[in-house]
């Protein structure tokens, strides 16, 4: 379990009881643009695709989700952005979090690699420098205190929480459950849980990002994924036959049923906050691996519809983080 998980006697679990049953909050990595396959830039990037954000906003007010657009550095220094998702925030129609992308956040004393993509890599004090500065431009341009924070590529550490402490902000959404970045240098989230708990008692609140195992050997999931499936063909023949399939609650690479089948096996496991995520280049043809063409984002909206309707059916109500601020401090 990566640092930010750990406790000297496990995680200690938040009660939610007083939420009044299974909610779902949509996180968006609101990001630049970016080649996913080439190295790490400071500067090829854009931020085209801000004004498709609108689109996606309509739908969640229809369906009465307000989302968190988690900004990282070229997002929040955007004029675009500040008046559009600034709009939605002070409207109540959604909420501005923080994420930082090291790469092209300053200060840049660090060196341009893989390794250093991951914040919880560099010194303490230039992931505590990198996230202040992200941290005031926020504040500045879309005249608001942040309460929300995902560490880019889920990269959070040891140091992570006490910045987080420091700066006010109430909940990290960093750990994205069953998922392990160590053979990139990152993370490992295998063993964390679903279930929201302090990092902080009653300071820090980690609501990870929701990824459920269904099959046969789902009791045994983390186990048998990690530990017995070691290639990317076995466990494909795995989720093929039913024994075993990790499913992420994300438009961006899950197709509709199976994202249902997810949605079912987290309200079977008892897990009180389904924590929806995506990237915001997803919402225009042509940034992403996910949505390549206008056929593409019409599927992914669809997707979205869908799940709505669905959650709407199984009686998961929409939250929003600062609803969850308001339910845990």
């Amino acid at each position: 379990m990566n640092a930010i998980a750990e406790t000297l006697s496990g995680p200690q679990f938040v009660d939610c009881a007083n939420l009044g049953g299974p909610r779902f909050l949509i996180t968006v990595d609101t990001e630049e643009e970016f080649d996913w396959n080439a190295p790490f830039s400071r500067d090829a990037h854009g931020t085209r695709h801000i004004g498709a954000i609108g689109r996606f906003q309509e739908m969640c007010d229809f369906h009465g989700s307000k989302p968190a657009y988690l900004v990282d550095y070229p997002v929040a220094n955007d004029g675009k952005a500040v008046d559009l998702l600034g709009s939605f925030a002070h409207d109540g129609r959604a909420d501005i979090g923080v994420q930082l992308h090291p790469w092209v956040n300053p200060p840049f004393d660090e060196a341009l690699n893989l390794s250093n993509s991951y914040a919880c890599n560099l010194n303490p004090e230039l992931e505590r420098e990198k996230l202040l500065i992200l941290h005031q431009a926020i504040r500045n341009n879309f005249k608001l205190n942040p309460d929300i924070y995902r560490a880019g590529r889920y990269g959070a550490g040891n140091a992570t929480a006490g910045i987080l402490q420091e700066l006010g902000i109430k909940i990290d959404t960093s750990v994205r459950a069953h998922f392990d970045y160590s053979a990139q240098g990152g993370p490992d989230y295998f063993d964390s849980p679903l279930a929201p708990y302090w990092l902080r008692t009653g300071r820090v609140l980690e609501l990870p990002i929701t990824t459920v195992f269904r099959g046969i050997f789902r009791k045994k999931g983390v186990t048998v994924f990690r530990d017995m499936l070691s290639s990317g063909t076995s466990r494909s023949i795995m989720a093929r036959t039913g024994l075993l399939e990790r499913i992420a609650l994300t438009p961006e690479g899950i197709p509709l049923a199976k994202a249902i089948e997810g949605i079912d096996c987290a309200l079977e496991e008892g897990v009180p906050i389904l924590n929806f995520s995506f990237h915001s280049p997803s919402l225009e043809a042509g940034h992403t691996n996910y949505v390549r063409n206008a056929e593409d984002l019409e599927n992914f909206y669809n997707w979205w519809h869908v799940i709505f309707e669905y959650l709407e059916k199984k009686g998961v109500k929409p939250i929003s983080a600062r609803e969850v601020k308001a339910a845990f401090f």
